[in-house]
């Protein structure tokens, strides 16, 4: 249903007042003071910012509207239709895409969302060179696809929808994935195989199978038994807890006692 016309006024917005008044200045400012930590500025980031500064702006033109029931004559100013950036339009592209995606794209089966990081040692190839993120949904496919061989012990075939992040919630460089993907998946039988839960830290490497926890183990002293039997080593950048260094103390205590 069309709901009734009412011209935007996006220059009143605060988003509007501080890219008009500042982002020259940032254009200006950005090789000394950001392009270390954040990579070389992007021409489209530019693109963006113009096209949404014009956005509603009757001076880059519009499309004079008539009622034909009334006569009442409206003037609509042209929007950016930037992806992603303009609130207004953006909303609006969202709401149709999500839209299009129930009706004619999603199968009527359960989904759920699968998120995959990288190390942080890693970030920075994806900062200086970005088509490495289409290689990176392409790893997280083989992920997804090798999970489900392992599980089900078939090649089944899953519905997989893919979105490329870049930044993390402090809007720093963090490169992941987001995967809206079916529980499960169709074999070549054509019957659609579902997997209630999706959990690869409880695969076992050896034959794939689901493993169990069957202990807890918080007795520091049979933790640092279990620790030096396995020979296993952890580099802390930090602190260790306070009942850690509590308990290194009475071990050094009992250890001194021995000789007096």
């Amino acid at each position: 249903m069309a709901g009734i016309y009412r011209q935007r006024h996006p220059e009143r917005s605060i988003l509007y007042r501080v890219l008009f008044h500042y982002f020259d200045k940032f254009l200006s400012e950005y090789e000394n003071r950001f392009e270390r930590e954040y990579g070389y500025f992007r021409p489209v980031i530019q693109e963006v910012v113009d096209k949404y500064l014009d956005c509603g702006n009757p001076k880059c033109g519009f499309a004079r509207i008539r009622c034909p029931d009334c006569g009442t004559e409206r003037l609509l100013t042209f929007s950016c239709k930037v992806r992603g950036f303009c609130p207004s339009c953006y909303a609006k592209r969202r709401e149709e895409w999500g839209e299009w995606m129930r009706e004619s794209l999603l199968l009527d089966v359960p989904h759920c969302q699968v998120v995959f990081t990288i190390p942080k040692m890693l970030r920075i190839f994806f900062k200086y060179k970005r088509s490495l993120l289409s290689g990176l949904c392409l790893c997280g496919k083989g992920a997804v696809l090798k999970y489900l061989r392992a599980v089900t012990g078939k090649e089944i075939v899953p519905g997989i929808m893919a979105v490329i992040q870049s930044f993390g919630s402090r809007i720093n460089l963090h490169p992941h994935l987001h995967f809206l993907l079916t529980e499960g998946g169709m074999a070549k039988s054509g019957r659609f195989l579902r997997i209630s839960k999706f959990n690869d830290t409880l695969l076992c490497p050896q034959c794939g199978g689901e493993m169990k926890v069957i202990s807890f183990i918080e007795d520091h002293k049979v933790i640092d038994r279990i620790i030096g039997h396995l020979k296993l080593t952890f580099h802390a950048e930090r602190p260790p807890p306070p009942q850690v260094v509590q308990h290194e103390l009475v071990m050094a205590a009992e250890e001194r006692g021995r000789y007096f």
